[in-house]
């Protein structure tokens, strides 16, 4: 009895290191916007459309750079991720002075927003410009994170298995 209660949690952990889960990533190209000087209004780009299918999801993040190929800067940004349905997220903001308008090079952003339940349909990433000059991103990526169902049904069912072992064992 006693190898089978050993065989049966040394299955169960196999199964949990089995469970994996499914990445699909967007690939939004480089964007520059257009030229605008104080005082504003400053313009709002949609600057990719994404179709994300319904699911909740374990991990969603964005990273990328202020500044692209044609420029090493940008002007002052706020970017968005969402729709009207779930409500729109912050990702990143490029103030006027900081290093992404001033910078040498391009600067790096990245936003995690951690698990997410997505109604599905077209979600947005849009660029709000908050400054002078252009608004100008490097090529960004999005990555959403869904469980695997056939790995979290499998780990569940050895869970069952292991909890009926137990209990045959120290109750009947």
């Amino acid at each position: 009895m006693k190898k089978s209660l050993l065989f049966l949690i040394v299955a169960m952990l196999c199964y949990a290191t089995l469970a994996s889960a499914d990445t699909f990533t967007y690939t939004i190209p480089e964007f520059s916007g257009g030229t605008y000087y104080d005082p504003g209004p400053f313009p709002s780009y949609i600057v990719a459309d994404l179709t994300i299918p319904a699911a909740d999801y374990t991990d969603v993040s964005f990273s990328g750079t202020f500044g692209n190929s044609v420029n090493p800067t940008s002007a002052g940004v706020d970017l968005f991720f969402g729709n009207i349905t779930d409500g729109f997220d912050l990702l990143a903001q490029c103030f006027e002075y900081d290093p992404c308008w001033t910078g040498p090079g391009p600067t790096p952003w990245s936003a995690n927003l951690g698990p997410l339940d997505l109604t599905g349909g077209t979600y947005y990433f849009i660029a709000s410009q908050t400054s002078e000059y252009t608004i100008r991103l490097g090529v960004t990526t999005g990555n959403f994170t869904t469980p695997e169902p056939a790995s979290l049904v499998l780990f569940g069912t050895s869970i069952l298995c292991a909890m009926g072992t137990i209990r045959r064992k120290f109750l009947g």
